[in-house]
């Protein structure tokens, strides 16, 4: 009975409801609490995270960067 409960359409077009009304309060919320924060002068949680996946972005660089110049490094000492 409750396999069959799930599978039903009934069923799915209330997930996706339920999905979109979580989304919406999810929004309203974070916007709430950011102008809140934001009037006080400090960062809200979207500010650190927006700087935390531009520091992973930065790390990644540095790494790429980093294995470009031994690669260098590298190439010079063979030639030498």
């Amino acid at each position: 009975r409750v396999e069959g409960a799930v599978h039903s359409d009934t069923y799915f077009d209330l997930v996706t409801e339920m999905n979109r009304a979580k989304r919406f309060l999810t929004g309203t919320v974070e916007g709430i609490s950011k102008r809140i924060w934001h009037t006080a002068n400090l960062p809200a949680g979207t500010d650190v995270r927006r700087v935390r996946e531009q520091l992973a972005r930065m790390e990644r660089r540095i790494v790429e960067l980093s294995k470009e110049l031994d690669a260098q490094r590298e190439t010079l000492e063979t030639e030498r």
